[in-house]
């Protein structure tokens, strides 16, 4: 759920799902595919994994799933084309795990946009792929139990602060609020347009990257964490890359 010192943030709002932000299912697969339509233009939608919200390839409607029904919520913003190389469906690992970019949340603050893009992992679990100024980085939901009550609230956290999360010193670089611009693919969260969510972004002392997702809602004691690290598209294999004009074509990893 990351972007760098001044974009890493949303990473924490983007994976919030069950508690009122996006993003953060933090892992059981909702079980067996079937077909669906969406009931907007009658494309088929298929909703997979943790996916609980989808954007329909045809008409942009926001589609949520509800029971066995799909239900329509919305159409999404168009997205800005601020230069990712990253592409829906393209593949790559982390840690010898394969992953799958599922879908994008396109994410917009005071000073511009970033993308969190939604990793499907082959072992069940799920990621964020934080993607901002050609900076990358990769967060994972850890268990909500070993921070709910053992920090700081929302407004009482600082650019500066250290303070300790599941048992590692930390150090806040970032506290803010965005708003969901428009997204993309699944996601495992209902995404609303418009929908404010509130993080914090925190650096380690041996280069971790984390965040605290309050989702929708800052005045809770109960935020998602996220732990991860920053990497490179190389690093982490991902292909098919977008291509640009006077760019050299990504090959596929060896």
């Amino acid at each position: 759920m990351s972007p760098p010192p001044d974009h890493h943030d949303y990473h924490a709002q983007v994976h919030h799902g069950q508690q009122g932000h996006p993003g953060h299912a933090h892992g059981n697969q909702l079980s067996t595919e079937q077909p669906m339509f969406c009931p907007e233009c009658g494309a088929p939608v298929q909703l997979r994994g943790t996916a609980v919200s989808a954007v329909c390839e045809y008409c942009d409607s926001t589609i949520v799933r509800a029971g066995i029904d799909l239900q329509l919520i919305g159409k999404v913003s168009a997205l800005i084309d601020n230069g990712s190389p990253i592409l829906l469906h393209s593949k790559g690992k982390l840690d010898n795990v394969p992953f799958v970019v599922d879908g994008r949340l396109q994410v917009q603050y005071e000073r511009g946009t970033w993308n969190e893009w939604f990793l499907n992992f082959a072992d069940g679990t799920i990621g964020w792929l934080a993607d901002a100024q050609n900076q990358f980085s990769i967060l994972k939901p850890i268990d909500p139990n070993q921070v709910a009550g053992r920090v700081p609230s929302f407004d009482d956290l600082a650019p500066g602060q250290p303070i300790r999360v599941a048992g590692r010193m930390l150090v806040v670089v970032d506290r803010r609020g965005a708003a969901y611009k428009g997204a993309e693919g699944l996601l495992p969260f209902r995404a609303e347009p418009g929908m404010q969510f509130y993080g914090v972004d925190l650096r380690g002392y041996n280069e971790e990257f984390a965040t605290l997702d309050w989702g929708n809602d800052p005045h809770h004691d109960q935020p998602i964490p996220y732990f991860g690290r920053a990497v490179t598209l190389q690093s982490i294999g991902l292909f098919p890359l977008r291509q640009f004009q006077g760019w050299e074509p990504a090959r596929p990893p060896a």
